[in-house]
């Protein structure tokens, strides 16, 4: 598994075609639910689709611990949400803090982990 995070728009699927080429398969979680990851690929919006989760009230990190196979060949990426001022809307907080531990759990299971800053790479793992 590699997990890229980053800032929006900061160059992270980029930064994966630039080490992987382009990937036969893409899960969008912003247009997809999580459900439908069934191999491996590119999984990108990580972030979206945890929030989709929990939308329908699902627990977005046993979801995808129990998904841990599929995801091990896989590379992931999301956006970094935790940054900045804390949200005042009790969801949003739940999101952010959910988000935060999906990640920690997919790096610590992670065979590299990268941060994507202004297009440009910091590697945490691996």
């Amino acid at each position: 598994m590699h997990l890229i995070i980053g800032g929006h728009y900061m160059g992270k699927r980029a930064y994966a075609e630039k080490l992987y080429g382009k990937f036969e398969i893409v899960y969008n979680l912003e247009s997809e639910q999580a459900e439908n990851i069934i191999s491996s690929g590119l999984i990108i919006n990580l972030h979206i689709g945890i929030k989709s989760l929990l939308v329908r009230n699902i627990d977005a990190l046993k979801f995808f611990a129990s998904r841990l196979e599929i995801l091990r060949s896989s590379v992931i990426i999301g956006d970094e949400i935790s940054s900045g001022i804390i949200p005042v809307d009790k969801f949003e907080r739940k999101w952010r803090d959910e988000t935060g531990k999906v990640y920690q759990f997919l790096a610590s299971e992670a065979e590299i982990v990268d941060r994507i800053f202004a297009g440009l790479a910091l590697r945490l793992k691996g």
